[in-house]
């Protein structure tokens, strides 16, 4: 295979350049994570206490989001030779847009399972590729940059959430929750038809066979997919219950919980930006190790059920959250062309998500078992300390400028 080149107009760049491309990919990661994905568990209690009545079985709901999240992922990976991101990316809007339809309408416990998987699996369609497409677009000096970017998005989503949620409740009281999914699904929707007519990029020719194996190219990738792994757990219990464990075990009002949801979202729309520009010169694996660590203390800080510690934990976790997989994209960017990378990112993921699947099941067990989120958030900072372990074994400076192995390709 011929060595990996930043390309320029012409050779793979999306038509219309990043001042198109970044924008659509940032309101294609609110829909696909803020909406789709994290927005639950704003609405896990009102959902809880509606319809479920069960943390465990509010959990389980969270579980089978990520599963289709991860079923989602593995298609992704296994059809990046046939399929153009930018396809998969618009295709996903479509089916997150339809499943948030469907939970603002869902009669029963039945009808939340549709809308959440079909929410998830749309999801991975999106998020997966975006990465891939916002680095090919500049140069690899800036690529942490660009994903980074594209990553705000998840933030963006969250405060979109926050804010229409704090609205909801304050207009039809804290019960409420189908108004929430069905305006998330208006805006998903406009998002859709947005990238439906700008989202075309040029496309290029692929040179050998993409394969999720294709991350075996990238230096460290052992490290690399155990630290996603451990980040995978240590998210999905903190965006699940967080909210919850305020309410339940400090006694915030929803207002105050979501309020400091709000900060968690407006630190993720920052996170990806600061954490993968600096990884552009500290070197990728001194920036992911650090956002692990940062994320464990972050963790730590939710039981202690008080402020100003909620609003640093949110502010910490949103940068670290954001910032950690930034820099593994742009690692596995530095090495990848976007059809591959979806492949390889793909796989990383496939790791990312069964240490997902776990995460909202087990922090609803531990829930219902011990009456307190603490045992369950000390389990999600341990994990994060594990991938800050796995993600100090790349190597010490990133690849950006000496890129190893891969064939160029288009998005």
């Amino acid at each position: 295979m011929r060595p990996f080149r930043a390309r320029t107009a012409g050779q793979g760049r999306p038509a219309g350049g990043p001042r198109v491309l970044l924008p659509l990919l940032v309101l294609a990661a609110a829909v696909a994570q803020g909406f789709g994905r994290f927005g639950y568990a704003l609405l896990l209690p009102a959902v809880n206490a509606d319809l479920v009545h069960s943390y465990a079985v509010a959990g389980l709901l969270g579980t089978l989001n990520l599963g289709a999240y991860l079923a989602g992922t593995l298609l992704v990976s296994l059809t990046a030779d046939r399929i153009a991101p930018a396809a998969s990316v618009r295709t996903g809007l479509l089916l997150v847009t339809a499943g948030l339809a469907v939970l603002a309408l869902a009669p029963s416990v039945a009808g939340l399972v549709v809308g959440m998987v079909v929410a998830g699996f749309g999801g991975a369609l999106v998020w997966v590729p975006a990465p891939g497409i916002a680095g090919a677009a500049v140069r690899a000096s800036r690529r942490g940059l660009a994903i980074g970017l594209a990553g705000s998005g998840v933030g963006v989503g969250v405060m979109a959430s926050s804010a229409l949620t704090a609205l909801v409740h304050a207009v039809a009281g804290p019960g409420a929750w189908r108004p929430v999914w069905a305006i998330e699904a208006v805006l998903a929707a406009l998002v859709a038809v947005a990238a439906l007519g700008w989202l075309r990029p040029q496309a290029a020719p692929v040179s050998g066979p993409v394969r999720i194996s294709a991350l075996r190219a990238v230096p460290g990738w052992i490290g690399a997919t155990l630290s996603y792994g451990g980040y995978g757990l240590a998210v999905a219990v903190y965006m699940t219950f967080v909210v919850a464990a305020y309410e339940h075990d400090a006694g915030f009002a929803p207002v105050h919980a979501s309020a400091v949801f709000a900060v968690v979202g407006v630190c993720i729309t920052a996170g990806g930006v600061l954490v993968g520009r600096w990884s552009d010169g500290v070197g990728r694996r001194a920036a992911m190790t650090w956002a692990y660590v940062g994320m464990a203390g972050a963790i730590l800080l939710v039981p202690v059920g008080a402020e100003p510690w909620a609003v640093l934990s949110a502010a910490v976790f949103g940068l670290a959250m954001t910032g950690a997989p930034t820099v593994l994209a742009a690692h596995l960017a530095d090495s990848l062309d976007p059809r591959r990378f979806a492949a390889a990112f793909g796989a990383v993921t496939l790791v990312f998500g069964l240490a997902q699947l776990v995460g909202p099941q087990l922090g609803g067990w531990i829930a219902d078992r011990t009456g307190s989120f603490s045992t369950a958030f000390l389990v999600a900072a341990g994990a994060a300390l594990a991938a800050a372990v796995a993600s100090s074994t790349l190597p010490r400076r990133g690849a950006a400028a000496r890129p190893r192995t891969s064939a160029p390709g288009g998005t």
